[in-house]
């Protein structure tokens, strides 16, 4: 259904009164109604000076303890080692349940127990004043930015984990865990 719209008109007054059409008040209002993350913030590199780690003390064998929370973390995320001061290799992507069975494996071969982190911990190593990724460089030199496993329940069914999204700090417990995302690891000390 067409409408004519004659002289006169609300959308001439509009118009006349701002100089602005409505076709370019609607592309405004969807430019300013996105529910996209366009924080001004910047990377953490740009942020937290070079060798600033923080609460983090770091050990050459790719070791990371936070001194406020005692947690132990591997550097470097599920796939790579740490090698002369930083990660080497390529990134795994997979299911939670290969993530943990990762971090079995992990564990015997180094004979240190070793598992996904939980949300709080997860939570503990996000920099608020950063994005892209939120987390430390100087602590985890190779942090993807994108969801990270935890070993948390999701809040419905079985099906469903959380992850992190270390793009801005996000956490959400429906994803499912099928789903191939990366993963870091701590020291397990119960």
């Amino acid at each position: 259904m067409k409408v004519k719209m004659t002289s006169g008109s609300a959308v001439d007054k509009v118009k006349s009164y701002t100089g602005v059409s409505i076709s370019g008040l609607m592309g405004v209002c969807l430019i300013l109604s996105s529910c996209g993350d366009y924080r001004t913030s910047e990377k953490c590199s740009d942020t937290i000076k070079a060798g600033d780690k923080g609460s983090f003390v770091t050990d050459p064998s790719g070791l990371a303890r936070d001194t406020n929370t005692g947690t132990v973390w591997y550097r470097c995320p599920g796939g790579k080692t740490f090698s002369n001061f930083r990660c080497k290799g390529e990134t795994l992507f997979v299911s939670w349940d290969d993530a943990t069975a990762y971090a079995v494996e992990f564990s015997k071969k180094s004979g240190v127990k070793w598992r996904l982190p939980t949300n709080n911990e997860m939570k503990s190593i996000v920099e608020s004043s950063c994005i892209a990724p939120v987390i430390n460089e100087n602590v985890f030199p190779a942090t993807e930015v994108t969801n990270h496993w935890t070993s948390s329940d999701g809040w419905h069914q079985k099906a469903f984990k959380c992850a992190l999204n270390t793009y801005n700090g996000s956490l959400s417990c429906r994803q499912a865990r099928i789903i191939e995302q990366p993963f870091l690891l701590v020291q397990d000390r119960g």
